[in-house]
């Protein structure tokens, strides 16, 4: 059977964090995407989209955007109604005989009884995620030939609660010994290159940044960049549940903060193993925070301001932050 050039793609979730980097990066390729969206106005303004009205409440408006297409992004929502949510989108590109490439959490394990365990192990670890959970393994098993993207936290959670860094408060809880982060641009590249490439066996794939990172570097991170202080408060849950609540609502809020505080007692240590795949997919090595901070205050235009003294020099109490 021959592929088309560009297959036709449709994005579930595009207005969302990780959806918005999949449409960009299709459109950075020439793909303009089928996206369906209750509301039309959230799309950001660059993007190339075919869009279709609707949700997945709505099976009707599911099936209109899914004729014809050959590939789906789908990412495991943040609605009480998830797993049934799943359910519908699953059925759907099964019925278009289409494939699926899946954002989520996936148990791996060596056999099924193993899987099992370890999905009741952490269901009970993290009950906001069970929902979650069992997504990844309806995913898994379904009949769409899934490609399943294992992310863990994505440093864009800073992006959010970018006045609250301004602030002077980093509220993200890392354990000790240090937490993976990934740029959510590198997720959307490696989206945006399976969807476009059939060939790429079907499987679960890690998606990983490059390093690990307590909460006490990634405020020193952001202090440097914006050349003020920016103290590490993750162990205060008043704190997360502030600045949590001033930015999200509903079951988002909820699933947050769950994650947010249980991340205290997680090590998520950086494998080899997974960084080698997160480069073979994305076809380099995966940002560093320090980019992606960087990158941040450019967009955001927070770089801090350099003075001079009389004789040209810059002082050095007000670079020194931005300059170490």
């Amino acid at each position: 059977m021959s592929v088309p050039a560009h297959p036709t793609i449709l994005v579930l979730g595009s207005t969302g964090l990780m959806g918005r980097e999949v449409v960009r990066s299709l459109n950075g390729r020439g793909v303009s995407p089928r996206v369906l969206v209750r509301d039309p106005g959230r799309l950001r303004p660059t993007d190339r989209v075919e869009i279709h009205r609707g949700d997945l409440r709505d099976p009707a408006s599911l099936r209109e955007a899914m004729r014809g297409v050959d590939a789906v992004f789908h990412i495991s929502p943040h609605e009480a109604d998830e797993v049934e949510l799943t359910r519908t989108a699953l059925d759907a590109v099964e019925a278009e005989g289409a494939r699926l490439v899946f954002s989520g959490i996936h148990i791996d394990a060596s056999n099924r009884l193993a899987k099992w365990v370890m999905r009741t192990v952490y269901g009970r670890l993290l009950p906001r995620y069970r929902g979650k959970i069992a997504i990844g393994h309806l995913v898994e098993t379904s009949n769409t030939n899934p490609v399943m993207l294992g992310v863990g936290n994505f440093m864009q959670c800073d992006e959010v609660l970018l006045d609250v860094i301004r602030d002077g408060q980093f509220v993200l809880p890392t354990h000790p010994k240090g937490l993976n982060r990934v740029d959510l641009r590198d997720l959307g590249d490696i989206a945006a290159n399976v969807l476009l490439d059939p060939t790429v066996p079907s499987g679960a794939y890690p998606v990983c940044g490059p390093r690990s990172l307590t909460g006490q570097e990634c405020a020193a991170t952001w202090s440097d960049a914006l050349g003020t202080p920016v103290e590490y408060v993750g162990d205060d849950d008043a704190a997360i549940d502030a600045a949590l609540t001033a930015h999200l609502t509903a079951y988002r809020l909820e699933d947050w903060k769950s994650s947010f505080k249980a991340l205290r007692g997680f090590a998520v240590k950086t494998k080899q193993s997974e960084l080698d795949a997160t480069t073979r997919l994305l076809g380099h090595p995966p940002t560093d925070f320090t980019e992606f901070v960087r990158r941040i205050v450019d967009e955001h235009g927070l770089a801090p301001t350099t003075h001079t003294g009389a004789d040209g020099i810059p002082a050095a109490s007000q670079t020194e932050g931005a300059l170490r």
